[in-house]
């Protein structure tokens, strides 16, 4: 690699990073997009702001999840693509309430036990109602309770071995399922941007284009 794709890689970088430092302040609400209109005062509390926080990389691994579930289901390989939705739906629950642990300044022991000690159909229910957040469709709920009980069965061996054709209704039956599983992934990607992003998801990501617009242009 040259020096000229080497800077080019840094400065990606650097973007990236800055980016997550202004999502993470704007989703723990220490940052509101009436802060983007003075640039020298938006920058001057990013500093400040930094000055306080301790910050950990986290891979956020939901789109993996939610490619491999999409592959082995191309595939006809079912009961491995539910493993990999369930997987994805466990992941955002547990994204969400660890976000909302931290704003509520829980450390990170208690909002692991928090998230070990609750199974699945805690998460969606009676959690939500504690952590004051809105309550999740009852429909969309069904759908993932049906798809964890699906993947549970076949990892321990419960399910009831499908025959190696199935007939023409079965595999209807089957998609017909997907088909909801993936309603369900659209539905929660928009809650889950509702709560950690308090609704503003859209806007934040506006004013992260123009400053990152207004930058591009200074430096030409």
């Amino acid at each position: 690699m040259n020096d000229i794709n080497l800077k080019e890689q840094q400065e990606k970088l650097t973007e990236v990073l800055i980016e997550s430092v202004i999502k993470s302040h704007f989703k723990d609400g220490s940052l509101t997009l009436s802060d983007f209109g003075d640039k020298e005062k938006f920058w001057n509390k990013i500093l400040e702001l930094n000055k306080k926080a301790e910050y950990q990389v986290i891979v956020n691994h939901t789109d993996n999840l939610i490619n491999n579930a999409r592959h082995f289901n191309e595939i006809g390989e079912v009961n491995n693509a539910k493993i990999f939705y369930a997987t994805y739906f466990e992941h955002e629950l547990n994204r969400i309430i660890n976000e909302l642990c931290q704003r509520k300044s829980i450390n990170k022991k208690e909002t692991n036990n928090i998230i070990k000690s609750i199974n699945i159909i805690g998460k969606l229910t009676w959690l939500p109602l504690i952590l004051g957040i809105p309550k999740i469709s009852v429909q969309h709920k069904n759908v993932i309770l049906k798809l964890a009980d699906n993947r549970n069965a076949y990892i321990h061996y419960k399910h009831n071995p499908e025959p190696n054709e199935l007939n023409v209704n079965q595999k209807q039956n089957i998609q017909e399922d997907i088909k909801q599983i993936e309603k369900t992934i659209t539905y929660f990607k928009k809650y889950s941007s509702r709560i950690l992003f308090n609704n503003q998801k859209t806007k934040l990501e506006k004013e992260l284009k123009i400053r990152k617009s207004n930058k591009d242009s200074a430096e030409k």
